[in-house]
């Protein structure tokens, strides 16, 4: 589709860098939060979310775009600091690269036609995968709250067709790979399908959720939750994925720096097998999974 009007939101809350040329779109999240002025679009205009942006954080954006953009043929989501790579940037093999601030003029952060080709023909550009040594519902529970997850899961156990309730139990209960970020591209079909089935679901956790009392990280509670929705709602819908690495502007330590490709894929390795030792068979009862 070589004229596809084609909209890649970059989150961004402070004035930073940023991509501002087509087809980037940046947006200013958490606007009804805050009395900065960015001059890019503010997510609290029309129907929104915004206030909502400390726990839901990129979602507020996400949500405005859902609700208010018109006649967009492709859709998509970075942020201020971490894009997608395509043009071999990255360092071969590894699912992120960090560069420093003062790269981003000389990074080609543009996005070819054949991607876009791709993406008009059903495809789903996300994020290269990490690979854990624990399931999802492991290192979630690890990280954050596990009464959350337990909500969760008790709503897609009661509410969820079943090709969701399998779907999760593959990707968060039996898998160990987890795309991050919230970052994708897709059509806007299939993205208004996803917030769709996304949103009404974060709501009802919502209404089962006391939040007051969580610490800045674990209230952004909904937007690490998505992250994993996202993996479930690609693997219910049986979508075809291109898998990018992802370039991310930081002047914080990349931990992988020390692994050199042949290392790191022996790690990826090892943590394949140490999971797999763990890996649970069979689906618990209360799934319901034929």
């Amino acid at each position: 589709m070589t004229h596809a009007n084609v909209k890649i939101l970059v989150c961004c809350h402070k004035k930073d860098i940023m991509a501002t040329e087509a087809p980037y779109f940046p947006i200013h999240v958490g606007k009804a939060l805050s009395d900065k002025d960015l001059s890019i679009q503010p997510d609290n205009e029309g129907e929104n979310i915004s206030h909502k942006n400390q726990s839901y954080c990129e979602l507020t954006g996400m949500y405005w775009a859902w609700k208010n953009l018109k006649n967009v043929d492709v859709i998509g989501l970075c942020h201020y600091r971490r894009y997608f790579d395509f043009h071999n940037q990255c360092r071969k093999g590894f699912p992120q690269t960090n560069f420093p601030t003062e790269k981003f003029e000389s990074l080609n952060l543009s996005i070819p036609q054949k991607y876009i080709d791709k993406v008009s023909e059903g495809k789903v550009i996300v994020a290269k995968p990490k690979l854990y040594t624990r399931t999802l519902v492991d290192d979630y529970c690890f990280n954050h709250i596990s009464e959350d997850l337990r909500t969760l899961e008790k709503i897609i156990v009661e509410t969820q067709p079943e090709n969701i309730r399998r779907a999760y139990f593959n990707v968060m209960i039996q898998g160990h790979k987890l795309r991050h970020f919230n970052m994708f591209i897709m059509k806007w079909q299939d993205f208004d399908q996803y917030c769709s089935w996304l949103f009404p679901l974060l709501k009802s956790i919502e209404e089962k959720t006391d939040i007051s009392h969580y610490d800045s990280v674990q209230k952004r509670i909904y937007g690490y939750i998505a992250e994993r929705l996202f993996n479930v709602w690609l693997e219910a819908q049986k979508k075809d994925l291109v898998e990018q690495p992802v370039i991310w502007f930081t002047e914080a330590k990349d931990n992988l720096l020390h692994y050199n490709i042949i290392s790191y894929k022996l790690k990826e390795l090892k943590n394949s097998l140490a999971f797999k030792l763990l890996l649970p068979r069979f689906p618990p009862k209360s799934f319901n999974l034929k």
